[in-house]
């Protein structure tokens, strides 16, 4: 796709996500500012790609293997994009993000981030944590305007010998497109046809009821493709806080980001493995659990949610897996002079 049509589709999904405003008093000021000033942000939306990637050249740099207890862990690379820091760090204090930035090597207009899917093999059990921003072949359409989805997954998949109707489960930790939209292709067939589908309980019930009126309607109908129709299938509405899903996977309840955003503890007493999903979108949010960004939903929530997965992660040694991290997104908790330090895996 050209790089001015991209820049007119996300456009268009600016003027979509700005003639909705937000109900919820504890935030409305602060999404207001973030439409009025953010809208380089929206204008970058990644999931309407950059043009085509050579998979073979990269595929060192699309896959990462582990062993986590029995399961083998595999983390792919569905997608890369950046961030603006005024979006990541939307209350963070001028020089003091200045000198953050310059740790980590980057700048206010460039936060490399990228998308990735895990899969955990044992023997005949394939769980697959995520989907993806979803592959199109054809634009889709989208309120008269056309884009297409750049993924990746599908076809590492394939070429890791991967058969998609050997998935037995696909956990989805929340709604956001990232994270759905490799559930069902852009011609509306399940990608996973033999896999149960695993989410909270309260993600599904804000994502279809009014409390979500207020979201993007780009959001709304990536949930209306690759979500709703899971309504009479194979699915496992999660209720608890550490609810076991299967033996050696169980879900943390990390709210915030979204209502029902949840996170995994993979692995056995040997070795855990804390997936956090995107309740950290960047390593400087576990040092600054004070900076806010411009993604979750109730800043309060999302804080608490950190500490919790912090000391989760912490006390009990776990290696910690975050999706938006430098991928693939392995490391350590740490603690320097009583402040929260991330520690990339070598």
């Amino acid at each position: 796709m050209a790089t001015d049509t991209n820049i007119d589709l996300r456009n268009a999904y600016y003027e979509e996500f700005h003639s909705h405003g937000d109900d919820h008093k504890t935030i409305k000021m602060k999404r207001r500012e973030f439409i009025e000033t953010n809208t380089k942000l929206i204008m970058t939306l990644p999931f309407l790609g950059f043009g085509p990637t050579s998979i073979d050249k990269l595929m060192n740099e699309n896959i990462y293997k582990l062993q986590i207890g029995k399961f083998q862990c595999t983390i792919y690379k569905d997608l890369m994009f950046k961030y603006l820091a005024k979006d990541y760090f939307i209350n963070a204090d001028k020089q003091e993000l200045n000198e953050y930035l310059k740790k980590y090597q980057i700048s206010e207009d460039n936060i490399p981030s990228p998308y990735i899917s895990m899969l955990l093999q044992d023997g005949q059990k394939k769980i697959l944590v995520d989907s993806g921003i979803g592959f199109s072949e054809k634009p889709i359409n989208f309120r008269g305007k056309e884009f297409v989805l750049k993924g990746q997954l599908s076809k590492l998949l394939k070429e890791e010998g991967i058969d998609r109707n050997e998935i037995t489960d696909v956990i989805v930790t929340h709604f956001h497109p990232d994270h759905i939209g490799g559930i069902y292709s852009s011609e509306k067939k399940l990608n996973y046809p033999n896999a149960k589908f695993h989410f909270h309980e309260k993600e599904w019930d804000f994502w279809h009821s009014s409390k979500s009126n207020n979201q993007p309607p780009l959001f709304k109908y990536f949930i209306e493709e690759n979500i709703t129709p899971l309504k009479n299938g194979n699915v496992n509405l999660i209720k608890d806080d550490f609810q076991e899903i299967c033996e050696g996977v169980k879900t943390v309840n990390a709210e915030g980001h979204t209502a029902g955003q949840i996170g995994l503890i993979i692995g056995d007493e040997t070795e855990q493995l804390l997936y956090i999903s995107d309740a950290f979108l960047h390593p400087i949010h576990m040092e600054r659990l004070d900076w806010q960004t411009n993604f979750d939903s109730d800043h309060e929530k999302a804080k608490s949610s950190r500490k919790k997965l912090l000391d989760l992660a912490y006390s009990n040694n776990m290696k910690v897996n975050a999706f938006h991290f430098d991928f693939p997104g392995m490391g350590r908790i740490d603690k320097e002079k009583q402040h929260w330090k991330w520690i990339y895996e070598k």
